[in-house]
Order: C-alpha cells, then sequence, then structure tokens
C-alpha cells in the first residue's frame, strides 16, 4: 500500500517550518530630534547677536553623527554657530562620542545685522545617511547701546564753571561701542578741554572710548566743565557702536544760585475771621493783610454782590512789596535757581494796585521785597458760595 503523504509534501511542511521559527525582520529606527521651544514661538534675538535655542537628539538604529543648520534654506557659515557654548569648526557639526548615543545641548546662531525674521533649521543626521530636521522663526531686531543715567536730572543749581560729573552705565546692543559725543544745547562742544571720560581728557568731540569699555561700563562719568554764563543748559550725550547704532541722553543743568525756600501756602479771603487775607512768603504762612510780614494780599468782597458770588478774586502787593505778573507759559517746577526768578521779574508786567483781572488756577506773579524775588504760581482756587472762606492754594518759591 502507498503512503499517504509524498516525500516533496514533507519537504514544503519542514521548509514553513523552519520559517515559523525563525528570526523577526530588522526594523530600522530614524534618530529623534526635539527643542524646547514651540513651533508657533519666534525667538527674538538682537541683531549681530547670538539667538539661543535648546535641542534634544536620539539616536535610532544607528549612532548620531552630526548636526547642520541652515537659515532660510542656506546653510550657516561655520563662524556664526556655537555648540555647547564653544565654537566650532564646520558646519555640518561633527558630534563627539559621547553624544553619539544622544545629547541635550543649547545652539547659538548669531543674527544677521538686520531687522529681519529668519526660519532656521536644524538637521540631526546618523552614520546611516538618515535625518529629522526642525525648523524655527528668529526675529532679529536693530539695537542701540543701552544707557542708564545715575546723577540729577536736571541738574540743579550748579555755580558757574563747575567741572560737572554726568554719571553713566552703559551696555552693548548689536555691537560693541565706540565713540561718544557731548552737545551743548544740541551744538558739538568743539572746545574739548571741558570734556573728560572716567577722568581722562577727551581728544576729540566725538571720542573714542577705551578699549577696556567697549564692552559697556558701569558708573563711570563724563565731566563737563558748565558755562560761566547763568542759566538752563541742554547736554546731548551719544553712545556710537561699531556698527553706527547709536542711542543718546538728554541732561538739563542749571547754572546759577541754589534756591533758599520752596514751599507752598494759602492765601485767604480778605473778607474772612480777623487776621487773614496775606501772605508771608518769606515762610509761606498765612498772616492778616496789614501785617508786615505780608507780601501779598487778597482784595476781599464786593459787598454790592451777592454773597455767592461777591469775592473778588484778585490779590495785590502788601506793604513795600512790588506785584508783577508773569504772561510766559511756565511752571515753577522748571524753576531751579535764583537767576531764573530775576528773568521773569524783567520780563513780568507791573501790577499796580489790584490785578485787573480774577486770579486763576495757573497765574503766574513775581514779586519783589528789598533784594529778595519770589516767584509765585496759584495751584488751586477755592470759591465757597455760602461764606467767605474763598481761598487761593499757592506754591513759592525765592
Amino acid at each position: 500500500m502507498k503512503p499517504l503523504f509524498s516525500f516533496s509534501v514533507i519537504a514544503i511542511l519542514f521548509t514553513l517550518l523552519l520559517t515559523a521559527c525563525g528570526e523577526d525582520p530588522i526594523v530600522q529606527m530614524d534618530p529623534t530630534l526635539t527643542t524646547t521651544t514651540a513651533a508657533n514661538d519666534t525667538i527674538k534675538a538682537v541683531a549681530n547677536q547670538f539667538a539661543s535655542i535648546n535641542i534634544s537628539g536620539i539616536k535610532g538604529s544607528a549612532e548620531l553623527n552630526g548636526i547642520e543648520i541652515y537659515e532660510n534654506d542656506v546653510k550657516v557659515s561655520f563662524d556664526r554657530i556655537r555648540f555647547k557654548g564653544t565654537a566650532v569648526a564646520a558646519n555640518p557639526i561633527l558630534l563627539i562620542t559621547n553624544d553619539r548615543q544622544g545629547f541635550t545641548a543649547e545652539v547659538r546662531l548669531r543674527t544677521q545685522y538686520v531687522d529681519a525674521v529668519s526660519k532656521i533649521t536644524i538637521s540631526l543626521i546618523d552614520n546611516d545617511g538618515k535625518s529629522v530636521s526642525i525648523s524655527r522663526l528668529i526675529k532679529a531686531t536693530k539695537q542701540g547701546p543701552g544707557i542708564g543715567y545715575f546723577a540729577a536730572n536736571p541738574v540743579n543749581a550748579v555755580a558757574p564753571g563747575t567741572d560737572y560729573g554726568f554719571k553713566f552705565s552703559v551696555t552693548t546692543g548689536s555691537a560693541p561701542l565706540s565713540k561718544i559725543s557731548v552737545k551743548e544745547n544740541g551744538v558739538i562742544i568743539t572746545d574739548v578741554s571741558r570734556l573728560k571720560f572716567d577722568g581722562v581728557p577727551f581728544f576729540s568731540n566725538p571720542e573714542f572710548l577705551p578699549s577696556d569699555k567697549v564692552d559697556g561700563f558701569v558708573s563711570n562719568a563724563v565731566s563737563v566743565v558748565l558755562p560761566t554764563t547763568i542759566g538752563k543748559w541742554q547736554y546731548t550725550f551719544t553712545f556710537t557702536d561699531t556698527l553706527g547704532g547709536a542711542t543718546e541722553y538728554v541732561v538739563d543743568a542749571y547754572v546759577g544760585t541754589k534756591l533758599d525756600f520752596v514751599a507752598s501756602g494759602v492765601l485767604l479771603n480778605a473778607a474772612g475771621p480777623q487776621g487773614t487775607g496775606g501772605l508771608d512768603l518769606d515762610m509761606g504762612i498765612s498772616t492778616g493783610s496789614d501785617d508786615a510780614e505780608a507780601e501779598i494780599k487778597d482784595e476781599g468782597i464786593d459787598a454790592a454782590l451777592p454773597l455767592a458770588s461777591n469775592w473778588k478774586q484778585k490779590i495785590s502787593a502788601a506793604g513795600s512789596a512790588e506785584l508783577r505778573r508773569v504772561i510766559q507759559i511756565i511752571d515753577i517746577s522748571d524753576i531751579y535757581v535764583k537767576e531764573q526768578i530775576l528773568n521773569y521779574w524783567n520780563l513780568g508786567s507791573p501790577v499796580t494796585g489790584p490785578t485787573p483781572n480774577k486770579v486763576l488756577v495757573n497765574d503766574i506773579f513775581v514779586v519783589k521785597k528789598d533784594d529778595r524775588y519770589y516767584f509765585l504760581q496759584i495751584d488751586k482756587v477755592t470759591v465757597s458760595p455760602t461764606d467767605n472762606s474763598d481761598k487761593f492754594e499757592v506754591s513759592i518759591k525765592w
């Protein structure tokens, strides 16, 4: 009798059995590249300075080999790249042994000196030539030097001819610092003997900064010999970098005699309680209209008018004092030296007797008594319709 299975059938079955017991097919794994910068984030950077992006790479089937960096799909020059804080010798960057299994690193790219948004693409390549890429946007903005100023502004009451130090701290923006220039009332100071930086005389204006200051400095003085002429002087300090970026800082300086008194006072309706209606400008104290210490006085009421509207709201000089009204627009906060008050006295219009019109908020007056000049600003006018407690609130400088 013949066998039920032929030899050929047995061979086929044996082959299938061997196949079923063999190894699984090998699957090739690509490398992995990630970054902590989200896909929709734009990295902001100063033009011509380094922008930073943190990446992590993990090998797949083959060891990692290198990193290649493109800007707007053009390979970046290697001298613009830093990897783990170190300059690289080429782009692609060849990974060293420890990084071939995986790494976390900071990649830094020096941006171009333009205001622009660029696409940066980083590719991770393994030994089998497989690669993976990520792209992010970098927005570069040109930036001039940063200036911090650490002295008075305005400079208050400096004696004529004083060698005054304007103190600055300056940081770099897109490029190292290069020069400083100083203007007085908008004009370059040509007499460089009046200028020093950090105690060293200028040789020109603009002047090159010392080599140890090109990366910035903290609290160094730019000294200017102030004019011998009394008045307000404006100084413009401009710091320039090697790419032409510039930042300026403006300081006002008042040359003259320091004020003795800055205060406020209240001038009351002369028809109010006894002992009111006058103001002692030497001390800012309310006093009587006929008090010898009063420099100005209120003009009281017009008895022919109803109580609600009978305050005259006018003032006059008291005793031997003289009163002038200032028409020019000036705020008392801009008065820093006594010579300014004298100047506005000379510009003022004499007031003989009561002021011709009602005194209003922001009205300016100068009073002279003996050899002293007082600058007055009306800050507030309070009208009381039910009694005589009307008043002026006044700022005083002399």
